[in-house]
């Protein structure tokens, strides 16, 4: 039996959601602004965007999805802010640069 190897390179996360009038949409993306999360968005209304959401088995946005090394090893439908916070606690997961303010002497 090989042993159990676990990958070390960068998780990327990807949401496809709506632009307008989703409630859970909007709930999640108030709940990312308070992570240094980089997420990728993509409208979830395109049909090939639907047919791959539909794929993984969701109906319902907005679709995470989490990415390492090409291949999918997470995803979800709606909001979850359990997953946001599994994913805010992850060393692996991608962020966005600290934005550094001068303060004036």
């Amino acid at each position: 039996m090989s042993p159990v190897t676990t990958s070390t390179s960068p998780k990327s996360v990807v949401v496809f959601g709506k632009e307008k009038g989703c409630v859970q949409c909007n709930a999640q993306d108030r709940a990312v602004a308070k992570t240094n999360l980089l997420i990728t968005k993509k409208n979830g209304s395109t049909e090939e965007n639907k047919e791959f959401c539909k794929s993984l088995g969701h109906m319902q946005a907005p679709v995470t999805v989490v990415y390492q090394d090409g291949v999918v090893i997470d995803h979800w439908g709606g909001f979850n802010p359990g997953k946001i916070e599994e994913l805010n606690n992850d060393p692996l997961v991608e962020r966005v640069a600290p934005v550094l303010e001068l303060v004036a002497a």
